[in-house]
């Protein structure tokens, strides 16, 4: 079964990813204007897939190889789980032909790649943090 701890820093991530999708995609770059779809749809499909990454996020921080390699440096293995998580992610986005845009060049895949891996990254910050400042009594070697 999920711990509490687990699951708040799950769905802190989500959230925290979720926000940032939506101000690079939506505020800063103004993706969503070319949508051929309903807006609000999109955004329901995108806040499940949100949820499914913080949960991804949320096991790569668990997985040993990160905690034996950063054991005592919560937001370091944070940010390197989810950048990790995010590099994955946009290597998939991009082979299914997935991203906003139907141009491919250097320069758009470079700043891609970097912003899915920083988007991610800070998810991983947030469950790192949400660890740190959760007990769980019985999770005492964690």
């Amino acid at each position: 079964m999920f711990r509490k701890r687990f699951f708040a820093s799950w769905m802190f991530s989500a959230i925290t990813m979720l926000l940032l999708f939506y101000i690079w995609h939506g505020i800063i770059i103004f993706d969503f204007d070319g949508l051929s779809y309903n807006k609000r749809q999109f955004m329901l499909v995108a806040s499940l897939v949100y949820v499914l990454i913080g949960f991804l996020v949320t096991k790569a921080f668990n997985i040993s190889y990160f905690v034996n390699k950063y054991k005592k440096k919560a937001i370091t293995r944070g940010f390197r789980a989810g950048a990790s998580i995010g590099f994955l992610l946009f290597l998939i986005s991009t082979i299914c032909d997935f991203p906003f845009h139907s141009e491919f060049n250097f320069r758009h895949l470079f700043f891609d790649s970097l912003w899915q891996m920083l988007e991610q990254g800070l998810g991983g910050i947030v469950v790192a943090l949400t660890h740190i400042f959760i007990f769980e009594p019985e999770m005492i070697d964690d």
